[in-house]
């Protein structure tokens, strides 16, 4: 369908991912400027067992090549979301993906329509649909000498308390010039991997950073 390519799924543990890849190599790899515009629609899903009572709800950190919005420092671990906290409070919540009531725009041939984020006492997701562009091309071989790779982090807040689950899970995606014929890109996903917030440096000051306190802060809410 377009510049998608096909829908690729995984599993680990609690989590579920549906994705599905975007490369938009650019009409003419050898002008000026030349760019591949890259990125992914996807769904990730965490569902928990048993009878619950407290509503859960995902985080998400995004290690990207590009600025993506005002607070976002490219090739860093940052929190996914568009907005700083608009409160003073120390806690996970502020750091959830998304806002209720937000749709996916038509620009995602998959998602459109529907919710950004799902909160319930069992199962939780978000939908994500992250764009960014890659640099540069060689005008004179039209070889892409940029990196074209995104990492994310996911991790499980509890809303009525504000902690966080230590227990989260890393992966990517990255796009890579054909050799055979260059105005083609083929992405390559990586696994899902556990990591564990009070291990990863990375992560917690991300969080920090978002939330304008410390890493030694954020260890507290660490459920």
């Amino acid at each position: 369908m377009g510049n998608y390519q096909p829908k690729q799924t995984f599993k680990h543990e609690k989590f579920k991912l549906e994705l599905y890849p975007y490369a938009a190599p650019p009409e003419n790899r050898f002008e000026n400027n030349a760019a591949l515009h890259y990125g992914a629609d996807f769904n990730m899903e965490y569902e928990r067992s048993g009878k619950q009572t407290e509503k859960i709800g995902l985080i998400q950190l995004i290690f990207p090549q590009n600025k993506l919005f005002p607070h976002t420092n490219p090739q860093k671990w940052n929190v996914d979301n568009r907005q700083d906290p608009n409160d003073n409070s120390i806690n996970m919540n502020p750091c959830l993906y998304s806002k209720d009531n937000i749709l996916v725009g038509n620009h995602s041939q998959y998602y459109q329509g529907r919710y950004t984020r799902f909160l319930s006492p069992t199962k939780c997701w978000l939908i994500d649909t992250p764009r960014e562009f890659g640099i540069p091309f060689d005008q004179t071989t039209g070889k892409f000498g940029g990196i074209a790779n995104t990492k994310f982090a996911n991790y499980v807040v509890q809303l009525e308390n504000g902690k966080v689950f230590n227990n989260g899970i890393v992966w990517g995606y990255s796009f890579h010039q054909n050799d055979k014929d260059g105005s083609k890109f083929d992405v390559s996903v990586q696994d899902i991997k556990s990591c564990q917030l009070n291990k990863t440096n990375e992560h917690l000051d991300a969080i920090a950073s978002f939330l304008k306190t410390t890493r030694e802060v954020i260890r507290n809410y660490i459920a």
